[in-house]
This record gives structure tokens, C-alpha cells and sequence, in this order.
């Protein structure tokens, strides 16, 4: 439980900090135009009473304040997974009804991790850094398939993994 609290709060730390003073302005905005501006200028019928006008505020604020910083969090995640950040922040931006928001959590690419020889970014599914050659992940001398550093054994062909292939 306490390993999944810390992931969650490292995912949101990537949130750019100028998508959350946009997050806390669009909040206040709301507040001053619902509570300040509907009471003093809107007069009649259609005008909700003072105890629902404030709930609708408070909801309406969060809400786009967390539509911000999902916004935020799109463009910060799409820059760290190499993939076009600007494409894909206007794309949650302008497609309606959260379809956007559906296609990237959808398509995203897998995040980056460092080579170990050379630090390059490169994508957790290579096997080899484009850059020094190095081997990011080791494969199976026998059946070629990539295998975790910590094996004694291949999982898919069953030899000991500093064996060499035989005919």
C-alpha cells in the first residue's frame, strides 16, 4: 500500500509547476465569476440560490482545475516516454469529451530507461543501446529471446544462461 502511494506521488510530481499555478488560477476564476459576478450582475428566476451556487462553483473549479493539470500531466509524460509532446497535448485539448485523454492513455509508448553503458534514453523494449551497442537486455544464447539478468536458467528453452547454442 505504501509502495503505491509513492508511485502515485512521483507520477504527479511530474506535473509542470506552471500547469498548477494555471490549475489554481482557472479555480479561483470560477469562484470569482460564480460568487462574485452571477449575484451582482444576473438577475431573475434562472439564478440558482447562494447555498447551490457555491457548490456549483467549488465542483466546476476542481473539475477544471484537474482537467489542467491532467493536461499538465500529459505533456510532461508524453516528453519522458519520447514521444511528441506538443501533438499529443493538443490532442487531449481539443478532442471533445475526454476521447483524448482515452487515446493516450491508450497508445502511449512504454517509458525510457538509461543504458548502463552510456546513459541514452532508449526504450525498454530494445535489446541493443543505438548509440554504444551495449546489451540492455540479455537475451538466451540458445533461443535468442530476451531474458532478465538475474536468470540461472533461459524460462522459454530451458538451458543455463552462460551456455553456448548446440546443434
Amino acid at each position: 500500500m505504501n509502495q503505491s502511494k509513492s508511485h502515485f506521488r512521483s507520477e504527479l510530481a511530474i506535473i509542470p509547476p506552471i500547469a498548477r499555478v494555471i490549475a489554481v488560477l482557472v479555480f479561483l476564476l470560477v469562484q470569482i465569476c460564480l460568487l462574485e459576478l452571477v449575484p451582482r450582475y444576473v438577475h431573475g428566476p434562472d439564478v440558482p440560490p447562494m447555498p447551490a451556487l457555491v457548490l456549483i462553483s467549488l465542483v466546476g473549479g476542481a473539475v477544471l482545475g484537474i482537467i489542467v493539470l491532467m493536461v499538465g500531466y500529459v505533456y510532461a509524460d508524453s516528453k519522458r516516454r519520447g514521444m511528441n509532446a506538443l501533438l499529443w497535448t493538443l490532442l487531449v485539448i481539443f478532442v471533445p469529451k475526454a476521447l483524448g485523454f482515452i487515446a493516450y492513455f491508450l497508445l502511449r509508448k512504454p517509458l525510457l530507461i538509461p543504458c548502463p553503458n552510456c546513459g541514452t534514453e532508449v526504450g525498454s523494449d530494445f535489446r541493443y543501446c543505438p548509440k554504444c551497442g551495449h546489451a540492455v537486455t540479455p537475451s538466451c544464447a540458445n533461443c535468442g529471446r530476451s531474458i532478465s539478468r538475474d536468470y540461472v536458467c533461459c524460462p522459454y528453452c530451458g538451458r543455463p544462461v552462460g551456455a553456448t547454442a548446440t546443434s
